[in-house]
């Protein structure tokens, strides 16, 4: 029995892969902890999961009350890291969370971890934090350190969603050298428009003219802030953020949960205790479903858990 935890667990893309692994692979997996401040995410879980403890502020949270693990995934706070603080030098409350991250990994001492962060996180400030964060990932030299940029279109969701994954394979548990997955074929993109929903947004005003240089064919856009994101190709929506501002165009309307749901790799099954904006939001912060679950096959791989 896999025993798997999550810090800044979200919606839990994490427990989501594990679920589609375990039928996959037979193996069975029990959920130990998640951990989430956001009231609208904790709502979900509670819906949705089951885990044996449910931490609010991990800053708060004593780590003798953290049980034992095998998997330890967690999305630590992207925002001290994203373009739009690139020139803040001083230190955010939010980036001692990666410290909280890490107390798990040192005391824990888990068989694999999952880190996953914005891919300027490993040039921010000449790679100053990035370096600070494999330093101490790798104290006592305890776990292989693996790191990559992975969009998740490359791996069959066809949304273009750059992330950085940082993997630990404990040097104790490891049988076989980790290797990224090899990339897979994306699936079309049409076949994500929820075409059922045939509700009909209005236009905003400020928006009239962004729509008439729509490119042609164009399947899922980004309207916010008042300047359209349009994709560099039509077989891929731009990447899904906290601010649901995708359009879908082939249905002349706001994109639909079950679209944002299906653009992460989540199944359509999951309850939604909260409202349909809070839903887009933290799908938005969410990993994607898909790229959690090839990493943890290939890190169990490692492990010599699946053969």
């Amino acid at each position: 029995m896999l025993k798997i935890g999550t810090d800044c667990s979200g919606i839990e893309a994490p427990i989501e892969a594990m679920k589609k692994i375990s039928c996959k692979h037979n193996i069975n997996f029990k959920h130990m902890f998640s951990s989430e401040i956001d009231k609208f995410a904790t709502k979900y879980i509670q819906a949705n999961h089951n885990p044996e403890y449910l931490f609010d502020d991990i800053k708060n949270r004593n780590i003798n009350d953290v049980p034992d693990i095998d998997i330890y995934v967690a999305g630590f706070p992207c925002q001290p890291y994203s373009r739009a603080n690139k020139f803040k030098l001083e230190v955010d409350p939010r980036t001692d969370l990666f410290h909280d991250c890490a107390k798990v990994i040192h005391e824990r001492q888990p068989k694999i971890f999952i880190l996953e962060n914005v891919k300027t996180l490993v040039t921010l400030r000449d790679g100053y934090y990035f370096d600070k964060i494999l330093e101490s990932l790798n104290k006592n030299n305890r776990y292989h350190i693996h790191y990559k940029i992975i969009n998740s279109k490359d791996y069959g969701i066809p949304q273009c969603r750059e992330r950085l994954y940082i993997i630990g394979i404990s040097r104790e548990h490891s049988k076989d050298i980790f290797k990224f997955p090899e990339k897979i074929k994306m699936k079309p993109i049409t076949s994500f428009v929820d075409k059922k929903n045939k509700s009909i947004d209005e236009i905003k005003e400020c928006n009239i003219e962004l729509f008439n240089n729509i490119p042609k064919d164009s399947v899922f856009i980004d309207i916010g802030f008042r300047k359209a994101k349009f994709p560099k190709s039509n077989k891929w929506a731009p990447c899904i953020t906290a601010q649901p501002n995708m359009w879908c165009v082939p249905m002349n309307r706001k994109a639909s949960v079950d679209e944002y749901l299906k653009l992460q790799g989540f199944p359509l099954s999951v309850k939604r205790p909260i409202s349909d904006h809070q839903m887009k939001k933290k799908i938005g912060n969410s990993m994607t479903v898909d790229v959690i679950e090839l990493l943890l096959i290939n890190c169990l791989k490692s492990i010599n858990i699946i053969k």
